[in-house]
């Protein structure tokens, strides 16, 4: 471009009505044209670049637009005492940002045409209802009789033309609430209402019109005295629109179901759901409703502006209303804040402003939930960082929408059946091991429920805004696929250091600030380097080591030290209690990054851990049971897992899923081991499907026997419901063949150390135990030539 058109652009640029501001976020330079000084107060001779933008103006959008990819980000900002729309929108070369472009448009015009919109309405409403309160007037004489009598014919056609007046009078009501809510002169009032109370008292004025139709109405509510801050003459006007609504597309003789919840489910959240069994509201339709004079494919007639003022008047509350369709029918819902501000206008917003802080753009979350008013409750609370929220009511739905929709966050009750399946499921499926997973549920459960696969646990009763950040933590820092560290010091200033240094680095950090805590947090967490205080009060470094290494499922881990003792004898012991590394405090962060990422290098390449399970390799799994023999461990049983018709799945699935099914499967018998095992326990992969494991024979039947009875229970939710309700999938075996393959299985084939002389003759033993074991359907478990478990024992 010429030096000539770059001037023509920039003299384009300045004398554009709306502001415009290019910024170079390298350099600090920026570019503000004249319209953009006016609306920012910036004077003209004043020379702009990013830091005055920020520290003088207080206008700083630009790291909005450091974390996407080139799409633009609308919102409402306010300066002084004018509101401006900003349309911020990265520049990138490739990968690399440059800075951004912002366009600025003052909403004081737009908010003026509102407020002369809505004087214009409120003129015409009253110059409309002077002739229709004559018409009222006059037909009531006539229907009263005073006026002489009227025939059976006359006397329905009159009142019919009153009804007409009445509904007149009710558009003529909402036409002006619609430009008051434009003008933003709608208020809300701030005064206790007994919610449940206030729905009994809609719905009784509402039970005549209801009859007409034969209708069934019916109010449930979750608590007594459903008590929140709110205006309750809007939240009446609300459900006076929800009901008039389901009147009038329910069927004949048809269901209206009114449910009211909020505690003990929440601490500061109530909702209202209003069901009826109509006709299902079109996917394309269920943003549209809302809209004024909106035209659904629904057959009934309306011009919904009872539906786009509802929708002001919750949002002037705080809260969120949608609708879902269900199978029989629709139902709408809406969720409050327990607490409201008092006496605020707030205006129905002229074009969509996006929010600051949520789950990014065309991002969705999934909440997993089989009580419906829980389900309801927390698809508020998501609605607030995305109008994309799902619910699944089972394990089979969550699981379809979850692979089909990959949300950004799943929400999962942990008092739903089978949640902990589910759980497992979410974590190692290729289509959803992204996805972040928060559990609502109780304190106490916890450790299982962390242990199962949750990223999070938030115990009921549910604080929306604690609910709220923690679902925002999770998405924002991603599910758990970078290495794992704990760091395990009673001084919280060191892991708080160590923390932010190690996430800084890219690591996900847990800690904890005693041994006792520590093993807790090791068993949920499964770190894969584990930092370590030496002088703990209760029990020491050293111990705490020794405990760690004991724990089969944990003890593989690296431990490096971190003491302020420097003396050799210190660190020795520290060496013989199982450490891999020592570092004397004070340390430079740089340093431990570099020895906590050498660390888990080094353990890698020793143990051979397999890449898919982290589980130790097939050179370590010989080391074990060459040790065992050697030291005459006749008490130790080795057990052999395979998984039968992996390759039928991974054929006809896909190597995704089967590589999911075979890092459940490390996960499984890692979690039956450390739950039924002892200490001492190891757990190894050798490859593929192929596992090891060693225990007692006091312990190995119920290991056993577990590992199958939990497999069992999980591996049927990798199966498409068509495919498990048959029992088999069809696909080509080995040679081309097509057969019918059954349900994945487990093969265990268990051999007493002491009946073999070297690792050769026991791997031999095994051999035989596991074509024993792969003759017999389902999961089966042979323990030194004898079967204790079948498909067919089991079963029975």
């Amino acid at each position: 471009m010429s030096p000539a058109s770059i001037d023509l652009l920039r003299f384009a640029v300045d004398a554009m009505a709306d502001g415009a501001i290019v910024a170079d976020t390298r350099t600090g330079e920026v570019f503000v044209n004249a319209a953009a000084r006016e609306m920012l107060g910036i004077p003209p001779d004043v020379q702009v670049d990013t830091t005055y933008l920020k520290d003088t103006v207080g206008f700083y959008p630009f790291d909005l637009a450091a974390g996407i990819d080139g799409r633009a980000i609308r919102e409402e900002v306010r300066i002084g005492d004018r509101v401006l729309h900003s349309v911020v929108t990265p520049l990138r070369d490739g990968q690399a940002a440059l800075g951004a472009i912002v366009i600025l448009r003052d909403l004081g015009d737009t908010a003026e045409i509102a407020r002369r919109r809505a004087e214009f309405a409120q003129v015409m409403s009253h110059e409309l209802r002077t002739p229709l309160t004559s018409i009222a007037g006059a037909l009531d004489i006539v229907l009263s009789g005073y006026a002489g009598p009227l025939s059976d014919p006359q006397l329905r056609y009159v009142d019919m033309a009153r009804q007409a007046t009445t509904r007149m009078n009710q558009l003529v009501d909402q036409l002006l609430e619609l430009a008051r809510a434009q003008a933003g002169t709608i208020t809300v009032a701030a005064t206790p209402v007994q919610l449940d109370r206030l729905a009994r008292e809609v719905i009784d004025r509402y039970r005549a019109a209801a009859a007409t139709k034969h209708l069934t109405v019916v109010l449930g509510a979750s608590a007594d005295n459903i008590a929140i801050l709110g205006d309750p003459d809007r939240l009446a006007q609300v459900l006076g629109n929800l009901m008039t609504n389901a009147i009038r597309f329910a069927p004949n003789g048809g269901v209206i179901d009114v449910q009211v919840f909020g505690p003990p489910l929440t601490e500061d959240a109530v909702g209202v759901s209003v069901f009826n069994s109509g006709e299902p509201i079109a996917a394309e339709d269920k943003e549209r409703v809302f809209e004024p004079f909106s035209a659904s494919s629904r057959r009934v007639g309306g011009t919904a502006l009872g539906l786009s003022i509802s929708r002001t008047i919750i949002e002037a509350h705080g809260g969120r209303i949608w609708v879902e369709s269900e199978p029989n029918g629709t139902k709408f819902a809406f969720t409050l804040p327990s607490t409201a501000l008092p006496d605020k206008l707030v205006p129905l917003p002229l074009e969509p402003a996006p929010r600051r802080r949520g789950l990014g753009e065309g991002s969705c979350a999934l909440v997993a939930d089989d009580d419906p008013r829980r389900a309801l409750l927390l698809k508020g609370l998501l609605m607030s960082l995305t109008d994309h929220v799902l619910v699944a009511h089972d394990v089979d739905t969550a699981l379809a929408i979850g692979r089909a929709e990959h949300p950004a966050i799943a929400v999962v009750a942990g008092a739903m059946s089978d949640s902990l399946a589910l759980l497992a499921i979410l974590e190692h499926d290729p289509d959803t091991h992204k996805t972040a997973v928060m559990v609502v549920g109780e304190a106490d459960r916890r450790a299982d429920l962390v242990a199962a696969g949750a990223d999070d646990v938030i115990e009921f009763p549910i604080q929306p805004a604690v609910f709220r950040e923690a679902c925002l933590r999770l998405v924002e820092s991603g599910r758990r696929e970078a290495p794992r560290v704990l760091i395990v010091d009673d001084d919280a200033s060191i892991r708080s250091i160590c923390r932010e240094v190690l996430e800084l680095g890219g690591y996900q950090v847990r800690d904890a600030g005693s041994a006792t805590t520590a093993l807790a947090e090791a068993r949920r967490f499964r770190p894969d380097m584990i930092l370590l205080d030496v002088l703990m009060p209760g029990i020491d470094g050293y111990r705490c080591a020794e405990m760690l290494r004991a724990d089969p499922a944990i003890g593989m881990a690296p431990i490096m030290f971190l003491s302020a003792r420097s003396d050799t004898a210190d660190k020795v012991r520290a060496f013989r209690s199982g450490a891999e590394d020592y570092m004397v405090k004070p340390f430079d962060a740089d340093e431990l990054l570099a020895r906590v990422g050498k660390a888990l290098d080094r353990q890698a390449r020793e143990l051979g851990a397999s890449p898919t399970t982290q589980l130790p390799g097939a050179d370590a799994i010989q080391a074990e049971i060459e040790r065992r023999i050697e030291i005459g461990d006749a008490d130790a049983v080795a057990c052999y897992l395979d998984l039968d018709n992996l390759k039928a799945f991974n054929d006809y699935y896909g190597y995704a899923k089967a590589n999911a099914v075979i890092r459940q499967t490390g996960d499984v018998i890692r979690h039956i081991v450390t739950r039924s095992g002892g200490p001492g326990d190891f757990i190894g992969h050798i490859a593929g499907d192929d596992f090891v494991f060693i225990t007692s024979l006091e312990r190995v039947d119920e290991v056993c026997r577990g590992i199958c009875e939990r497999f069992d229970h999980l591996i049927r939710l990798y199966y498409d419901p068509a495919d498990r309700g048959h029992g088999y999938i069809e696909t080509k075996d080995r040679f081309g063949v097509q057969r019918r393959f059954p349900i994945m299985s487990v093969s265990i084939a268990a051999i007493s150390v002491g009946r073999a002389k070297s690792y050769a003759a026991l791997a031999e033993l095994a051999a035989v135990g596991k074509r024993a074991a792969k003759d017999m359907p389902g999961s089966t478990y042979v323990r030194d030539g004898q079967t204790l478990l079948a498909a067919a024992a089991a079963t029975a």
